[in-house]
């Protein structure tokens, strides 16, 4: 068995109907290139030899006794393929829209509770005789650090290693352990966590106290709460989800970046922020105040420390919506992201984390502040989210067929109504939107407008390569 984490549990304690807290990684592939038929059959087949083999597709939600202590992950292998591999079509011509099309229909169905914490969608009727594999994965399983470490393990570096195989015999079901067991297991974690209370709060004042000196200097912080203007995407949501991607140039991005002496994420902020500007600029609802963004940041060690589960911190961020020359607005935000890196050094970093393990009162602050705060500021806490990972370096191939697409999403939570999510892999990067219906009910009015930001972005680039060239040529006087 395995506790969940307070930042795991936090995802299970957000989720609704109108608000199911899983991800999606889809990846797209050509059946022809590989070395054995990709049938629907095959893939369910394979997608058991990874339950055998990968614990986390083993585990279901063991929930506390009479509702005492925190949700346990327990192995639960043998599972109901049947289920757990669902199949589908995209309409005609099958291309990038039609697959965003079902990826944002898998998206509106929470997972079963019941059972381990995944789906995987076998999709057809993509152009050329492509296919998609769309696996809806729980939060509360892994952060994009560690979905990049299972689709690392999903899928092979090796185009010549052959598709999983199921275990000739099932592993065994995990049980629930007896009440003699379980309570004084429940009360050992309890009596833990109030032991580690009193240093929880010590270090909450110091940090309050780095905030107040910081604020008396004078120096800028986190984009504050409440600040944003509240856009439709910041209303309630109903379970209807959009979702729309488009593939960016990696190589362009990086170049971007370099010329102006900026961060990769720094460039795709820029690229959302500046194709919502045009978006709402459009509709009449582009507002002279910038919009706000919540942007998750990886804090797990590289190559230590778990594996699994969520460790990530939350820069909040102004997007600068309402700087209209994108070379500005990038670097307004590259300011911005700078001044959250310096925020983030100098506070207790895992203070938040070490919250979470005491959730009635984190929930508080997570889910009764931003709604109180809501209705009394006419603001939402912040305006959306926008994460970016840094996907796989190497190709991946899946039977012998190489993966030739990847796009990932992360979920909404209220009242951020709109989730950016930038995965590279090779040479793209697919950007994707996922919103509420109701909402935007065409999401790809806003990610039709990505590669011509980047455009907007290069061509800047180029002129400063130009100046520079022509400066480097200019004979030397004296």
């Amino acid at each position: 068995m395995r506790r969940l984490k307070g930042e795991d549990n936090s995802f299970l304690a957000w989720e609704s109907a109108v608000q199911p807290q899983h991800t999606i990684k889809a990846v797209v592939l050509d059946p022809g290139k590989a070395a054995e038929p990709l049938t629907f059959d095959r893939v369910k087949r394979a997608a058991q030899g990874w339950v055998d083999r990968i614990e986390p597709m083993q585990w279901q939600l063991l929930s506390p006794r009479v509702g005492a202590g925190r949700p346990w992950w327990v192995s639960r292998p043998q599972i109901d393929i049947d289920h757990h591999v669902q199949r589908t079509t995209v309409p005609a011509p099958g291309g990038d829209a039609e697959l965003a099309a079902t990826i944002g229909e898998i998206f509106e169905v929470g997972l079963d509770r019941d059972r381990p914490a995944w789906q995987l969608w076998y999709v057809e009727g993509l152009a050329d005789g492509k296919i998609a594999l769309v696996l809806k994965i729980h939060h509360a399983v892994a952060d994009g650090t560690a979905s990049l470490r299972l689709l690392e393990t999903l899928y092979s570096t090796d185009p010549d290693a052959p598709l999983p195989q199921p275990r000739r015999l099932p592993m065994p079901n995990e049980r629930r352990p007896a009440p003699a067991v379980w309570w004084p297991l429940v009360l050992r974690h309890q009596i833990a966590a109030l032991a580690r209370f009193p240093s929880i709060v010590a270090r909450t004042a110091k940090v309050t106290g780095v905030i107040r000196r910081r604020q008396k200097s004078g120096k800028p912080g986190y984009a504050e709460a409440f600040t944003a203007p509240p856009m439709p995407f910041n209303e309630p949501f109903s379970a209807g989800r959009r979702f729309a991607y488009r593939r960016c140039d990696v190589t362009e991005i990086k170049r971007v970046a370099k010329t102006f002496g900026v961060s990769v994420n720094d460039v795709f902020l820029t690229v959302c922020g500046g194709a919502l500007r045009d978006y709402l600029d459009e509709r009449g609802q582009l507002s002279d105040e910038s919009l706000t963004a919540v942007v998750p940041v990886s804090m797990r060690p590289a190559g230590t420390g778990d594996l699994w589960g969520n460790q990530v911190a939350r820069w909040n961020v102004e997007l600068a919506t309402h700087v209209a020359d994108p070379v500005e607005r990038l670097g307004a935000i590259a300011t911005a992201t700078g001044v959250a890196r310096e925020v983030q050094a100098e506070r207790d970093a895992w203070l938040q984390h070490d919250w979470m393990e005491y959730w009635p009162l984190f929930w508080l602050y997570s889910r009764v502040l931003p709604i109180l705060g809501a209705k009394v500021k006419r603001r939402p806490m912040f305006s959306l989210i926008a994460s970016n990972m840094r996907g796989p370096q190497r190709p991946l191939y899946f039977g012998g067929a190489p993966i030739e697409q990847l796009i990932s999403s992360g979920p909404v939570v209220f009242p951020m109504g709109l989730n950016f999510t930038g995965w590279s892999y090779r040479d793209e990067m697919a950007i994707c939107v996922l919103t509420c219906g109701d909402h935007v009910p065409d999401p790809y009015a806003i990610a039709d407008r990505f590669p011509g930001v980047l455009a907007q972005l290069s061509a800047r680039a180029d002129s400063v390569a130009d100046t520079l060239q022509q400066a480097d040529r200019q004979p030397v006087s004296g």
